[in-house]
């Protein structure tokens, strides 16, 4: 538990208040599962994975393979618990506003100038004297995570995730249908991997459509994309220095990410800046 009673309150308001009949019910009816790991029933697991809104910014209403398990909002838990919640948050309010590459990297400019946010992972954190991840998120939050962000430009390339503490790790399957897709978005087609920022498909009412295939076939067209989703701080990474990545880390200019993705579109030709021609990529790939 931290020992910041102010995030302790912000927590427990967010994401337990409103969920703490459910909670003790899928308590009393956990199952034990897989090595020993106490679990929820299936039939709980659209409770399991509630959000703290009415109405989720779902990318499909239609609940994908990872929402038949019962891996929460939470994931794993632990030092990763206040962002996987985050990271799990289909509820940034409307509307969507426009975000660029370079304001993403202003943000991080002030989370260093900042100084009190950890983050880097624990083998190597250049740029900040304690690794993540940040517990405390209301810093990050006065800076603009969890508002709901537009980005526009290009797929430099996609990566389909393995195991992760936001998914449940080994908890769940280790296929696709149960991990992220990790996309870099640049301003322009020639820009490096190490000047563009991160977006992630999450495996939670993921359209059949989003796969690392298809976001790929949208890289090799050369076409823009259009991002719509959650303003969110990675804090278990570290950016490029110097056009080179941390130990261990995805190449980035900003840890500021679109996470998780709400909408992804494809512009099939030219620019679509009168904010017309936009096709959703379920769409594009069935052209």
């Amino acid at each position: 538990m931290p020992t910041n009673s102010s995030q302790t309150r912000h927590t427990f308001a967010r994401h337990v208040a409103p969920f703490a009949p459910v909670a003790l019910a899928l308590l009393m009816n956990s199952v034990p599962q897989n090595n020993g790991v106490v679990l929820p029933q299936a039939a709980q697991t659209e409770s399991v994975f509630a959000q703290s809104c009415a109405n989720p910014h779902y990318p499909t209403d239609n609940p994908a393979i990872m929402d038949s398990t019962s891996c929460g909002i939470s994931g794993n838990g632990g030092a990763e618990t206040w962002q996987n919640e985050a990271k799990n948050n289909f509820c940034a309010p409307d509307p969507a506003k426009p975000i660029t590459i370079a304001e993403m990297v202003q943000l991080q400019a002030k989370v260093q100038q900042d100084g009190s946010i950890p983050f880097g992972n624990s083998r190597q954190h250049p740029l900040t004297s304690k690794a993540g991840p940040a517990k405390d998120r209301s810093p990050l939050v006065a800076l603009g995570e969890g508002s709901q962000v537009v980005l526009i430009g290009y797929v430099s390339i996609a990566r389909q995730e393995g195991a992760e503490s936001v998914n449940c790790g080994s908890n769940v399957p280790n296929d696709p249908d149960h991990h992220d897709i990790h996309i870099s978005i640049v301003q322009n087609q020639s820009d490096t991997e190490c000047s563009g920022v991160v977006v992630e498909m999450t495996p939670h009412h993921r359209p059949e459509e989003w796969t690392q295939t298809n976001v790929e076939e949208v890289a090799t067209a050369h076409l823009i994309v259009r991002v719509t989703g959650q303003l969110m701080f990675d804090s278990s990474h570290s950016p490029c220095v110097n056009g080179t990545s941390a130990s261990g880390d995805p190449k980035r200019a900003s840890l500021w990410e679109v996470h998780p993705i709400y909408k992804f579109e494809v512009c099939p030709e030219g620019t679509c800046s009168s904010g017309s021609g936009w096709l959703p990529l379920e769409a594009w790939i069935k052209k």
